[in-house]
Protein backbone atom coordinates (compact mmCIF):
# COMPACT_ATOMS: atom_id res chain seq x y z
CA UNK A 1 0.00 0.00 0.00
CA UNK A 2 2.89 2.38 0.85
CA UNK A 3 4.42 1.67 -2.57
CA UNK A 4 1.10 2.46 -4.29
CA UNK A 5 0.82 5.87 -2.67
CA UNK A 6 4.45 6.64 -3.48
CA UNK A 7 3.86 5.97 -7.21
CA UNK A 8 0.58 7.89 -7.18
CA UNK A 9 2.31 10.96 -5.63
CA UNK A 10 4.80 11.03 -8.51
CA UNK A 11 2.08 11.33 -11.18
CA UNK A 12 1.52 14.86 -12.45
CA UNK A 13 -2.18 15.77 -12.86
CA UNK A 14 -2.73 18.86 -15.02
CA UNK A 15 -4.39 21.82 -13.40
CA UNK A 16 -7.69 23.20 -14.78
CA UNK A 17 -5.80 26.05 -16.44
CA UNK A 18 -3.45 23.62 -18.15
CA UNK A 19 -6.40 21.54 -19.43
CA UNK A 20 -8.10 24.64 -20.89
CA UNK A 21 -4.89 25.78 -22.60
CA UNK A 22 -4.33 22.35 -24.16
CA UNK A 23 -7.95 22.31 -25.54
CA UNK A 24 -7.39 25.76 -27.05
CA UNK A 25 -4.26 24.60 -28.85
CA UNK A 26 -6.03 21.45 -30.20
CA UNK A 27 -9.11 23.34 -31.39
CA UNK A 28 -6.96 25.96 -33.12
CA UNK A 29 -5.21 23.22 -35.08
CA UNK A 30 -8.25 21.02 -35.93
CA UNK A 31 -11.46 23.08 -35.85
CA UNK A 32 -11.71 23.38 -39.67
CA UNK A 33 -11.83 19.63 -40.24
CA UNK A 34 -14.25 18.99 -37.37
CA UNK A 35 -16.62 21.70 -38.62
CA UNK A 36 -16.69 20.21 -42.11
CA UNK A 37 -17.30 16.71 -40.72
CA UNK A 38 -20.14 17.91 -38.50
CA UNK A 39 -21.85 19.71 -41.40
CA UNK A 40 -21.60 16.64 -43.63
CA UNK A 41 -23.14 14.40 -40.94
CA UNK A 42 -26.00 16.84 -40.38
CA UNK A 43 -26.81 16.78 -44.10
CA UNK A 44 -26.67 12.96 -44.20
CA UNK A 45 -28.90 12.42 -41.16
CA UNK A 46 -31.38 15.07 -42.29
CA UNK A 47 -31.70 13.39 -45.68
CA UNK A 48 -32.26 9.99 -44.05
CA UNK A 49 -34.87 11.41 -41.70
CA UNK A 50 -36.83 12.96 -44.56
CA UNK A 51 -36.66 9.74 -46.58
CA UNK A 52 -37.72 7.48 -43.72
CA UNK A 53 -40.49 9.85 -42.72
CA UNK A 54 -42.30 9.17 -45.99
CA UNK A 55 -41.50 5.48 -46.11
CA UNK A 56 -44.12 3.11 -44.65
CA UNK A 57 -43.00 -0.32 -43.52
CA UNK A 58 -44.83 -3.16 -45.22
CA UNK A 59 -47.60 -4.62 -43.12
CA UNK A 60 -46.15 -8.12 -43.02
CA UNK A 61 -42.94 -6.82 -41.38
CA UNK A 62 -44.69 -5.03 -38.54
CA UNK A 63 -44.00 -6.44 -35.08
CA UNK A 64 -47.02 -7.73 -33.15
CA UNK A 65 -46.71 -4.88 -30.71
CA UNK A 66 -49.41 -2.56 -29.49
CA UNK A 67 -48.80 0.76 -27.84
CA UNK A 68 -48.95 0.76 -24.07
CA UNK A 69 -51.51 2.84 -22.27
CA UNK A 70 -50.65 5.29 -19.54
CA UNK A 71 -52.52 5.09 -16.26
CA UNK A 72 -54.57 8.16 -17.04
CA UNK A 73 -55.81 6.54 -20.27
CA UNK A 74 -56.82 3.23 -18.73
CA UNK A 75 -60.51 2.41 -18.47
CA UNK A 76 -62.66 2.35 -15.39
CA UNK A 77 -62.61 6.05 -14.68
CA UNK A 78 -65.75 7.52 -13.21
CA UNK A 79 -68.25 8.90 -15.71
CA UNK A 80 -71.78 10.23 -15.48
CA UNK A 81 -74.65 7.76 -15.28
CA UNK A 82 -76.95 7.74 -18.28
CA UNK A 83 -80.51 8.08 -17.01
CA UNK A 84 -82.46 5.73 -19.24
CA UNK A 85 -85.87 6.73 -17.85
CA UNK A 86 -88.77 6.43 -20.27
CA UNK A 87 -87.81 9.27 -22.60
CA UNK A 88 -87.22 8.64 -26.32
CA UNK A 89 -83.91 9.35 -27.96
CA UNK A 90 -83.53 9.70 -31.69
CA UNK A 91 -79.85 10.15 -32.59
CA UNK A 92 -78.41 9.48 -36.01
CA UNK A 93 -75.23 8.33 -34.32
CA UNK A 94 -74.21 7.37 -30.80
CA UNK A 95 -71.63 10.09 -30.33
CA UNK A 96 -70.63 12.06 -27.26
CA UNK A 97 -73.51 14.49 -27.56
CA UNK A 98 -76.27 11.94 -28.04
CA UNK A 99 -74.93 9.54 -25.43
CA UNK A 100 -74.93 12.22 -22.76
CA UNK A 101 -78.26 13.74 -23.74
CA UNK A 102 -80.69 13.86 -20.86
CA UNK A 103 -84.37 14.35 -21.52
CA UNK A 104 -87.18 15.09 -19.17
CA UNK A 105 -88.95 11.99 -17.82
CA UNK A 106 -92.46 11.34 -18.99
CA UNK A 107 -91.89 12.17 -22.64
CA UNK A 108 -92.74 8.77 -24.06
CA UNK A 109 -93.15 7.90 -27.70
CA UNK A 110 -95.90 5.81 -29.15
CA UNK A 111 -95.48 2.04 -28.98
CA UNK A 112 -96.57 0.20 -32.08
CA UNK A 113 -95.86 -3.35 -30.91
CA UNK A 114 -99.52 -4.30 -30.92
CA UNK A 115 -100.40 -3.02 -34.36
CA UNK A 116 -101.32 -5.45 -37.12
CA UNK A 117 -99.49 -3.64 -39.89
CA UNK A 118 -95.90 -2.69 -40.52
CA UNK A 119 -95.12 0.82 -39.33
CA UNK A 120 -91.73 2.43 -39.54
CA UNK A 121 -91.68 3.54 -35.92
CA UNK A 122 -92.84 0.18 -34.67
CA UNK A 123 -90.94 -2.73 -36.04
CA UNK A 124 -89.79 -2.54 -39.58
CA UNK A 125 -91.29 -2.04 -42.98
CA UNK A 126 -91.48 -4.32 -45.95
CA UNK A 127 -89.20 -2.72 -48.49
CA UNK A 128 -88.93 -3.15 -52.21
CA UNK A 129 -86.13 -5.44 -53.27
CA UNK A 130 -84.22 -2.51 -54.70
CA UNK A 131 -83.97 -0.93 -51.27
CA UNK A 132 -82.60 -3.95 -49.44
CA UNK A 133 -79.00 -5.06 -49.32
CA UNK A 134 -77.52 -8.12 -50.93
CA UNK A 135 -74.49 -10.01 -49.76
CA UNK A 136 -72.74 -11.87 -52.52
CA UNK A 137 -71.72 -14.63 -50.13
CA UNK A 138 -69.04 -15.49 -47.68
CA UNK A 139 -66.39 -14.42 -50.18
CA UNK A 140 -67.28 -10.74 -50.47
CA UNK A 141 -70.13 -8.31 -50.45
CA UNK A 142 -72.01 -6.37 -53.07
CA UNK A 143 -74.16 -4.00 -51.09
CA UNK A 144 -76.63 -1.74 -52.84
CA UNK A 145 -77.68 1.68 -51.71
CA UNK A 146 -79.82 1.79 -48.60
CA UNK A 147 -80.88 5.17 -47.27
CA UNK A 148 -79.00 8.33 -48.03
CA UNK A 149 -76.06 7.81 -50.30
CA UNK A 150 -74.13 4.69 -51.26
CA UNK A 151 -72.86 2.28 -48.64
CA UNK A 152 -69.60 1.76 -50.54
CA UNK A 153 -68.93 -1.56 -52.23
CA UNK A 154 -65.80 -3.60 -52.17
CA UNK A 155 -64.23 -7.02 -51.82
CA UNK A 156 -64.29 -9.10 -48.70
CA UNK A 157 -63.52 -6.45 -46.13
CA UNK A 158 -65.26 -4.22 -43.68
CA UNK A 159 -66.06 -0.80 -44.98
CA UNK A 160 -68.09 2.08 -43.80
CA UNK A 161 -70.92 4.05 -45.14
CA UNK A 162 -70.29 7.33 -43.46
CA UNK A 163 -69.09 7.78 -39.95
CA UNK A 164 -66.65 4.92 -39.28
CA UNK A 165 -63.94 7.49 -39.11
CA UNK A 166 -60.59 6.26 -40.29
CA UNK A 167 -59.86 5.32 -43.91
CA UNK A 168 -63.30 3.95 -44.84
CA UNK A 169 -63.11 1.41 -47.61
CA UNK A 170 -59.30 1.28 -47.71
CA UNK A 171 -57.69 -1.76 -49.23
CA UNK A 172 -60.72 -3.07 -51.06
CA UNK A 173 -62.83 -3.05 -47.96
CA UNK A 174 -66.46 -3.74 -48.59
CA UNK A 175 -69.51 -3.39 -46.43
CA UNK A 176 -70.00 -6.12 -43.92
CA UNK A 177 -70.80 -3.64 -41.20
CA UNK A 178 -72.35 -1.04 -43.45
CA UNK A 179 -75.08 0.07 -41.09
CA UNK A 180 -72.79 1.32 -38.35
CA UNK A 181 -71.79 4.92 -37.84
CA UNK A 182 -73.65 7.95 -39.06
CA UNK A 183 -75.18 8.74 -42.39
CA UNK A 184 -77.19 5.55 -42.79
CA UNK A 185 -78.25 4.89 -39.20
CA UNK A 186 -81.60 6.62 -39.50
CA UNK A 187 -82.45 4.91 -42.78
CA UNK A 188 -81.47 1.45 -41.59
CA UNK A 189 -82.76 1.74 -38.03
CA UNK A 190 -86.40 2.28 -38.90
CA UNK A 191 -86.44 -0.03 -41.89
CA UNK A 192 -84.94 -2.90 -39.89
CA UNK A 193 -87.06 -2.54 -36.75
CA UNK A 194 -85.27 -0.18 -34.39
CA UNK A 195 -87.01 2.59 -32.48
CA UNK A 196 -86.20 5.56 -30.29
CA UNK A 197 -86.63 3.31 -27.28
CA UNK A 198 -84.15 0.72 -28.53
CA UNK A 199 -81.54 3.39 -29.16
CA UNK A 200 -82.00 4.82 -25.71
CA UNK A 201 -81.72 1.34 -24.19
CA UNK A 202 -78.49 0.81 -26.14
CA UNK A 203 -77.07 4.12 -24.95
CA UNK A 204 -77.85 3.27 -21.31
CA UNK A 205 -76.44 -0.23 -21.71
CA UNK A 206 -73.16 1.06 -23.13
CA UNK A 207 -72.95 3.50 -20.24
CA UNK A 208 -73.29 0.68 -17.69
CA UNK A 209 -70.65 -1.38 -19.48
CA UNK A 210 -68.22 1.55 -19.54
CA UNK A 211 -68.78 2.30 -15.85
CA UNK A 212 -67.88 -1.27 -14.90
CA UNK A 213 -64.61 -1.57 -16.77
CA UNK A 214 -61.55 -2.53 -14.74
CA UNK A 215 -58.74 -0.01 -14.43
CA UNK A 216 -56.41 -2.34 -16.31
CA UNK A 217 -58.66 -1.94 -19.36
CA UNK A 218 -60.46 -5.28 -19.31
CA UNK A 219 -63.89 -6.41 -18.14
CA UNK A 220 -64.81 -9.30 -15.90
CA UNK A 221 -67.83 -11.48 -15.20
CA UNK A 222 -67.15 -10.45 -11.61
CA UNK A 223 -67.68 -6.69 -11.93
CA UNK A 224 -68.71 -5.80 -8.38
CA UNK A 225 -65.51 -3.92 -7.49
CA UNK A 226 -66.76 -1.04 -9.66
CA UNK A 227 -70.28 -0.88 -8.23
CA UNK A 228 -71.56 2.09 -6.27
CA UNK A 229 -74.45 0.33 -4.52
CA UNK A 230 -76.04 -3.09 -4.04
CA UNK A 231 -78.37 -2.81 -7.02
CA UNK A 232 -75.81 -4.48 -9.30
CA UNK A 233 -76.39 -8.00 -8.03
CA UNK A 234 -76.00 -11.14 -10.12
CA UNK A 235 -72.28 -11.85 -10.57
CA UNK A 236 -71.64 -14.86 -12.82
CA UNK A 237 -69.52 -17.86 -11.92
CA UNK A 238 -67.42 -18.01 -15.10
CA UNK A 239 -63.83 -16.80 -14.98
CA UNK A 240 -63.15 -15.37 -18.38
CA UNK A 241 -61.86 -11.82 -18.53
CA UNK A 242 -60.96 -12.23 -22.21
CA UNK A 243 -64.50 -13.32 -23.09
CA UNK A 244 -66.03 -10.58 -20.94
CA UNK A 245 -63.77 -8.00 -22.59
CA UNK A 246 -64.69 -9.26 -26.06
CA UNK A 247 -68.42 -9.02 -25.28
CA UNK A 248 -68.07 -5.45 -24.05
CA UNK A 249 -65.99 -4.28 -27.02
CA UNK A 250 -68.43 -5.82 -29.50
CA UNK A 251 -71.24 -3.76 -27.99
CA UNK A 252 -69.28 -0.54 -28.66
CA UNK A 253 -68.20 -1.63 -32.14
CA UNK A 254 -71.79 -2.40 -33.09
CA UNK A 255 -72.64 1.22 -32.30
CA UNK A 256 -69.97 2.35 -34.76
CA UNK A 257 -67.47 3.40 -32.09
CA UNK A 258 -63.82 2.35 -32.06
CA UNK A 259 -60.57 3.25 -30.35
CA UNK A 260 -59.76 5.54 -33.28
CA UNK A 261 -63.04 7.45 -33.50
CA UNK A 262 -63.74 10.48 -31.36
CA UNK A 263 -66.41 9.92 -28.79
CA UNK A 264 -67.27 9.56 -25.14
CA UNK A 265 -65.91 6.01 -24.97
CA UNK A 266 -62.80 6.25 -27.14
CA UNK A 267 -60.38 5.69 -24.25
CA UNK A 268 -62.64 2.99 -22.82
CA UNK A 269 -62.46 1.06 -26.07
CA UNK A 270 -58.77 1.75 -26.57
CA UNK A 271 -57.78 0.36 -23.21
CA UNK A 272 -59.93 -2.72 -23.80
CA UNK A 273 -58.34 -3.44 -27.18
CA UNK A 274 -54.90 -2.84 -25.68
CA UNK A 275 -55.62 -5.35 -22.92
CA UNK A 276 -56.64 -8.05 -25.40
CA UNK A 277 -53.49 -7.65 -27.47
CA UNK A 278 -51.13 -7.37 -24.51
CA UNK A 279 -52.55 -10.57 -23.00
CA UNK A 280 -52.43 -12.57 -26.22
CA UNK A 281 -49.94 -15.43 -26.40
CA UNK A 282 -47.49 -14.03 -28.96
CA UNK A 283 -46.45 -17.49 -30.15
CA UNK A 284 -49.77 -19.31 -30.47
CA UNK A 285 -52.17 -16.38 -30.93
CA UNK A 286 -54.33 -17.57 -28.00
CA UNK A 287 -56.46 -14.72 -26.61
CA UNK A 288 -58.05 -16.62 -23.70
CA UNK A 289 -55.70 -15.04 -21.11
CA UNK A 290 -55.69 -18.02 -18.76
CA UNK A 291 -59.37 -18.97 -18.97
CA UNK A 292 -60.15 -22.63 -18.31
CA UNK A 293 -62.57 -22.68 -21.25
CA UNK A 294 -59.98 -21.62 -23.78
CA UNK A 295 -61.98 -21.70 -26.99
CA UNK A 296 -65.06 -20.00 -25.53
CA UNK A 297 -62.98 -17.04 -24.39
CA UNK A 298 -60.74 -16.99 -27.43
CA UNK A 299 -63.63 -17.12 -29.90
CA UNK A 300 -65.45 -14.12 -28.45
CA UNK A 301 -62.23 -12.13 -28.04
CA UNK A 302 -61.19 -13.01 -31.61
CA UNK A 303 -64.46 -11.62 -33.00
CA UNK A 304 -63.78 -8.36 -31.18
CA UNK A 305 -60.17 -8.14 -32.34
CA UNK A 306 -61.13 -8.87 -35.96
CA UNK A 307 -63.84 -6.21 -35.85
CA UNK A 308 -61.43 -3.71 -34.28
CA UNK A 309 -59.00 -4.28 -37.14
CA UNK A 310 -61.68 -4.38 -39.82
CA UNK A 311 -63.34 -1.13 -38.72
CA UNK A 312 -60.13 0.87 -38.28
CA UNK A 313 -57.46 -0.80 -40.45
CA UNK A 314 -55.10 -0.17 -37.54
CA UNK A 315 -51.88 -1.73 -38.87
CA UNK A 316 -50.68 -2.80 -35.44
CA UNK A 317 -53.79 -4.97 -35.07
CA UNK A 318 -53.28 -6.90 -38.30
CA UNK A 319 -50.80 -9.46 -36.99
CA UNK A 320 -52.54 -10.12 -33.63
CA UNK A 321 -55.88 -10.53 -35.40
CA UNK A 322 -54.42 -12.90 -37.98
CA UNK A 323 -52.72 -14.93 -35.26
CA UNK A 324 -56.06 -15.25 -33.46
CA UNK A 325 -57.63 -16.62 -36.66
CA UNK A 326 -54.75 -19.04 -37.19
CA UNK A 327 -55.19 -20.31 -33.62
CA UNK A 328 -58.85 -21.11 -34.33
CA UNK A 329 -57.93 -23.02 -37.46
CA UNK A 330 -55.28 -25.09 -35.66
CA UNK A 331 -57.69 -25.79 -32.78
CA UNK A 332 -60.36 -27.32 -35.04
CA UNK A 333 -60.83 -31.05 -34.58
CA UNK A 334 -59.56 -32.59 -37.84
CA UNK A 335 -62.10 -35.45 -37.74
CA UNK A 336 -65.36 -33.83 -36.60
CA UNK A 337 -64.71 -30.28 -37.83
CA UNK A 338 -65.85 -28.91 -34.46
CA UNK A 339 -64.47 -26.93 -31.55
CA UNK A 340 -65.02 -27.27 -27.82
CA UNK A 341 -63.38 -25.97 -24.66
CA UNK A 342 -59.80 -26.94 -25.47
CA UNK A 343 -57.97 -26.99 -28.82
CA UNK A 344 -58.53 -30.27 -30.61
CA UNK A 345 -61.66 -31.30 -28.67
CA UNK A 346 -64.33 -33.09 -30.71
CA UNK A 347 -66.75 -30.17 -30.48
CA UNK A 348 -70.07 -28.76 -29.34
CA UNK A 349 -72.35 -26.44 -31.29
CA UNK A 350 -72.16 -23.64 -28.71
CA UNK A 351 -68.37 -23.19 -28.77
CA UNK A 352 -68.44 -24.00 -32.47
CA UNK A 353 -70.70 -21.02 -33.19
CA UNK A 354 -68.29 -18.49 -31.70
CA UNK A 355 -65.42 -19.79 -33.81
CA UNK A 356 -67.48 -19.60 -37.01
CA UNK A 357 -68.51 -16.04 -36.17
CA UNK A 358 -64.85 -15.16 -35.58
CA UNK A 359 -63.88 -16.64 -38.95
CA UNK A 360 -66.70 -14.70 -40.60
CA UNK A 361 -65.55 -11.46 -38.94
CA UNK A 362 -61.99 -12.18 -40.03
CA UNK A 363 -63.06 -12.72 -43.62
CA UNK A 364 -65.06 -9.49 -43.53
CA UNK A 365 -61.96 -7.69 -42.30
CA UNK A 366 -59.87 -9.03 -45.17
CA UNK A 367 -57.84 -11.45 -43.07
CA UNK A 368 -56.67 -14.84 -44.31
CA UNK A 369 -59.06 -17.77 -43.69
CA UNK A 370 -58.23 -21.29 -44.83
CA UNK A 371 -60.62 -23.02 -47.25
CA UNK A 372 -60.36 -26.36 -45.44
CA UNK A 373 -61.57 -24.83 -42.18
CA UNK A 374 -65.01 -24.24 -43.69
CA UNK A 375 -65.09 -27.77 -45.05
CA UNK A 376 -64.86 -28.89 -41.42
CA UNK A 377 -67.58 -26.42 -40.45
CA UNK A 378 -69.89 -28.01 -42.98
CA UNK A 379 -69.10 -31.48 -41.64
CA UNK A 380 -69.91 -30.57 -38.02
CA UNK A 381 -73.20 -28.92 -38.93
CA UNK A 382 -74.32 -32.03 -40.74
CA UNK A 383 -73.45 -34.18 -37.72
CA UNK A 384 -75.71 -32.16 -35.37
CA UNK A 385 -78.57 -31.46 -37.81
CA UNK A 386 -81.95 -32.92 -36.87
CA UNK A 387 -85.54 -32.68 -38.06
CA UNK A 388 -87.18 -33.95 -41.22
CA UNK A 389 -85.36 -31.37 -43.34
CA UNK A 390 -82.17 -30.99 -41.31
CA UNK A 391 -83.15 -27.56 -40.00
CA UNK A 392 -83.00 -28.29 -36.26
CA UNK A 393 -79.73 -28.51 -34.36
CA UNK A 394 -78.42 -30.04 -31.16
CA UNK A 395 -75.55 -29.34 -28.78
CA UNK A 396 -73.65 -32.55 -29.56
CA UNK A 397 -74.67 -35.46 -31.81
CA UNK A 398 -75.87 -37.48 -28.80
CA UNK A 399 -78.35 -34.80 -27.65
CA UNK A 400 -81.73 -33.67 -28.93
CA UNK A 401 -82.34 -30.35 -30.66
CA UNK A 402 -83.05 -27.08 -28.83
CA UNK A 403 -84.03 -23.50 -29.76
CA UNK A 404 -80.64 -22.02 -28.87
CA UNK A 405 -78.60 -24.58 -30.80
CA UNK A 406 -81.00 -24.32 -33.74
CA UNK A 407 -80.41 -20.57 -33.87
CA UNK A 408 -76.63 -21.12 -33.83
CA UNK A 409 -76.80 -23.79 -36.51
CA UNK A 410 -79.03 -21.73 -38.78
CA UNK A 411 -76.82 -18.66 -38.50
CA UNK A 412 -73.74 -20.70 -39.40
CA UNK A 413 -75.61 -22.16 -42.36
CA UNK A 414 -76.53 -18.65 -43.44
CA UNK A 415 -72.84 -17.75 -43.40
CA UNK A 416 -72.27 -20.76 -45.62
CA UNK A 417 -74.88 -19.39 -48.03
CA UNK A 418 -77.78 -21.73 -47.44
CA UNK A 419 -80.73 -20.33 -49.37
CA UNK A 420 -83.47 -18.69 -47.28
CA UNK A 421 -86.11 -20.75 -49.06
CA UNK A 422 -84.34 -24.08 -48.51
CA UNK A 423 -86.38 -26.72 -46.64
CA UNK A 424 -83.87 -26.76 -43.80
CA UNK A 425 -83.99 -22.99 -43.31
CA UNK A 426 -87.79 -22.98 -43.45
CA UNK A 427 -88.00 -25.79 -40.90
CA UNK A 428 -85.51 -24.19 -38.54
CA UNK A 429 -86.94 -20.67 -38.69
CA UNK A 430 -90.46 -22.04 -38.08
CA UNK A 431 -89.14 -23.74 -34.94
CA UNK A 432 -87.58 -20.48 -33.77
CA UNK A 433 -90.85 -18.67 -34.35
CA UNK A 434 -92.53 -21.17 -32.02
CA UNK A 435 -90.13 -20.02 -29.28
CA UNK A 436 -90.37 -16.22 -29.29
CA UNK A 437 -88.62 -14.18 -26.56
CA UNK A 438 -90.67 -13.86 -23.40
CA UNK A 439 -89.96 -13.32 -19.71
CA UNK A 440 -91.24 -16.75 -18.77
CA UNK A 441 -88.33 -18.38 -20.64
CA UNK A 442 -85.48 -15.91 -20.50
CA UNK A 443 -82.47 -17.05 -22.53
CA UNK A 444 -80.37 -14.13 -23.72
CA UNK A 445 -77.88 -16.46 -25.41
CA UNK A 446 -80.69 -17.84 -27.58
CA UNK A 447 -82.16 -14.39 -28.21
CA UNK A 448 -78.76 -13.08 -29.33
CA UNK A 449 -78.38 -15.77 -31.98
CA UNK A 450 -82.09 -15.81 -32.84
CA UNK A 451 -82.07 -12.07 -33.50
CA UNK A 452 -79.23 -12.38 -36.02
CA UNK A 453 -80.78 -15.39 -37.72
CA UNK A 454 -84.25 -13.86 -38.14
CA UNK A 455 -82.84 -10.45 -39.05
CA UNK A 456 -81.07 -12.07 -41.99
CA UNK A 457 -84.36 -13.52 -43.20
CA UNK A 458 -86.40 -10.30 -42.77
CA UNK A 459 -90.11 -10.31 -43.65
CA UNK A 460 -93.11 -10.76 -41.34
CA UNK A 461 -91.39 -13.41 -39.20
CA UNK A 462 -88.54 -11.03 -38.41
CA UNK A 463 -91.00 -8.32 -37.50
CA UNK A 464 -92.87 -10.64 -35.13
CA UNK A 465 -89.65 -11.85 -33.51
CA UNK A 466 -88.31 -8.33 -33.23
CA UNK A 467 -91.42 -6.94 -31.56
CA UNK A 468 -91.33 -9.68 -28.92
CA UNK A 469 -87.59 -9.33 -28.28
CA UNK A 470 -87.61 -5.54 -28.32
CA UNK A 471 -90.48 -5.17 -25.88
CA UNK A 472 -89.09 -7.78 -23.48
CA UNK A 473 -85.62 -6.23 -23.37
CA UNK A 474 -86.77 -2.63 -23.06
CA UNK A 475 -89.23 -3.40 -20.27
CA UNK A 476 -86.73 -5.40 -18.21
CA UNK A 477 -83.78 -2.99 -18.36
CA UNK A 478 -82.75 -1.61 -14.95
CA UNK A 479 -83.70 2.05 -14.46
CA UNK A 480 -82.22 3.06 -11.13
CA UNK A 481 -79.05 3.02 -9.08
CA UNK A 482 -75.68 1.74 -10.18
CA UNK A 483 -77.45 -0.99 -12.16
CA UNK A 484 -79.17 1.54 -14.44
CA UNK A 485 -78.83 0.45 -18.05
CA UNK A 486 -78.05 -3.21 -17.26
CA UNK A 487 -80.14 -6.38 -17.23
CA UNK A 488 -80.64 -8.45 -14.07
CA UNK A 489 -79.91 -12.17 -14.56
CA UNK A 490 -82.43 -13.10 -11.82
CA UNK A 491 -85.32 -10.70 -12.43
CA UNK A 492 -88.11 -10.67 -13.50
CA UNK A 493 -87.27 -14.36 -13.95
CA UNK A 494 -84.00 -16.24 -13.95
CA UNK A 495 -82.14 -16.29 -17.25
CA UNK A 496 -80.94 -19.68 -18.49
CA UNK A 497 -77.33 -18.44 -18.63
CA UNK A 498 -77.51 -16.08 -15.65
CA UNK A 499 -75.58 -18.28 -13.21
CA UNK A 500 -72.61 -18.52 -15.57
CA UNK A 501 -72.52 -15.14 -17.31
CA UNK A 502 -74.25 -12.95 -14.77
CA UNK A 503 -75.27 -9.33 -15.27
CA UNK A 504 -72.29 -8.49 -17.46
CA UNK A 505 -73.04 -11.13 -20.08
CA UNK A 506 -76.76 -10.39 -20.07
CA UNK A 507 -76.14 -6.69 -20.54
CA UNK A 508 -73.64 -7.14 -23.37
CA UNK A 509 -75.82 -9.64 -25.26
CA UNK A 510 -78.95 -7.56 -24.69
CA UNK A 511 -77.27 -4.47 -26.10
CA UNK A 512 -75.95 -6.45 -29.07
CA UNK A 513 -79.43 -7.82 -29.72
CA UNK A 514 -80.82 -4.28 -29.81
CA UNK A 515 -78.02 -3.24 -32.16
CA UNK A 516 -78.78 -5.99 -34.68
CA UNK A 517 -80.63 -3.45 -36.87
CA UNK A 518 -77.36 -1.90 -37.99
CA UNK A 519 -74.62 -4.21 -36.72
CA UNK A 520 -74.72 -6.30 -39.86
CA UNK A 521 -76.72 -5.77 -42.99
CA UNK A 522 -79.10 -8.69 -43.64
CA UNK A 523 -77.64 -11.60 -45.57
CA UNK A 524 -80.71 -12.12 -47.73
CA UNK A 525 -82.87 -9.83 -49.76
CA UNK A 526 -86.48 -9.90 -48.64
CA UNK A 527 -88.84 -10.94 -51.37
CA UNK A 528 -92.63 -11.16 -50.85
CA UNK A 529 -94.35 -14.51 -51.45
CA UNK A 530 -95.27 -15.48 -54.99
CA UNK A 531 -92.57 -13.34 -56.58
CA UNK A 532 -92.75 -13.38 -60.38
CA UNK A 533 -90.77 -16.01 -62.23
CA UNK A 534 -87.58 -14.84 -63.96
CA UNK A 535 -87.82 -13.84 -67.57
CA UNK A 536 -86.48 -16.07 -70.28
CA UNK A 537 -83.26 -14.10 -70.65
CA UNK A 538 -82.60 -13.90 -66.91
CA UNK A 539 -80.38 -16.38 -65.08
CA UNK A 540 -82.21 -18.59 -62.59
CA UNK A 541 -80.97 -18.52 -58.98
CA UNK A 542 -79.70 -22.11 -59.08
CA UNK A 543 -78.15 -21.91 -62.53
CA UNK A 544 -74.40 -22.72 -62.29
CA UNK A 545 -71.89 -20.05 -63.02
CA UNK A 546 -70.40 -20.09 -66.49
CA UNK A 547 -66.70 -20.57 -66.94
CA UNK A 548 -66.09 -17.01 -68.11
CA UNK A 549 -68.07 -15.40 -65.30
CA UNK A 550 -66.59 -14.10 -62.06
CA UNK A 551 -68.07 -13.18 -58.72
CA UNK A 552 -66.76 -11.08 -55.88
CA UNK A 553 -65.58 -14.29 -54.24
CA UNK A 554 -63.41 -14.99 -57.32
CA UNK A 555 -61.92 -11.52 -57.52
CA UNK A 556 -58.50 -11.00 -55.95
CA UNK A 557 -58.34 -8.96 -52.78
CA UNK A 558 -56.21 -5.84 -52.81
CA UNK A 559 -54.68 -7.08 -49.57
CA UNK A 560 -53.52 -10.22 -51.41
CA UNK A 561 -55.10 -12.55 -48.89
CA UNK A 562 -57.28 -15.49 -49.95
CA UNK A 563 -61.00 -15.03 -49.50
CA UNK A 564 -63.21 -17.70 -47.96
CA UNK A 565 -65.04 -19.57 -50.73
CA UNK A 566 -68.80 -19.86 -50.88
CA UNK A 567 -70.11 -23.12 -49.46
CA UNK A 568 -73.65 -24.37 -49.34
CA UNK A 569 -75.41 -26.77 -47.03
CA UNK A 570 -78.85 -28.24 -46.85
CA UNK A 571 -81.01 -29.78 -49.49
CA UNK A 572 -81.84 -26.67 -51.48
Amino acid sequence: MHQFWRILSQIHFPSPIEVINRWRIWLYANWQWWSISAAVHVVIFTTLAIFLGFYVLPQQNLPPAFESVQDNAVGGKDMPVFDVGDAPLDPSTLDTESLTQFEKPGQTAQHNDDSDVFEEAGGGVKSDSSEMSKLAGVGGFDVKTLGEGPLVTGLGGVGSGEGLGVDPGVGGAGVGIGGRGSGHRDAILGAMGGTKQTERAVAAGLNWIARHQKREGNWSINYRYRCKDKSCSGVGSSESDAGATGMALLAFFAAGQTHMSKGLYQETIKSGVNWLVKNQDAKTGDLSAGSKEIMYSHGIAAIALCEAYGMTHERRLAIPAQKAVDFIERAQNPTSGGWRYNPGDVGDTSVFGWQVMALKSAQMAGLRVNYNTFSGVEKWLRSVARGEKGGLFCYVPEKSHSPSMTAVGLLCNQYLKMRPDSPAMIEGSAYIMQNLPRNEDRDIYYWYYGAQTMHNLLGPDWDKWNRAMRRTLIETQARSGCAMGSWDPDSPTADAWGPQGGRHMLTCFSVLSLEVYYRYLPLYQYEPPHSPAPKADEKKPDEPKKADEKTTADAPSSRNVPLVPRLRLGTS
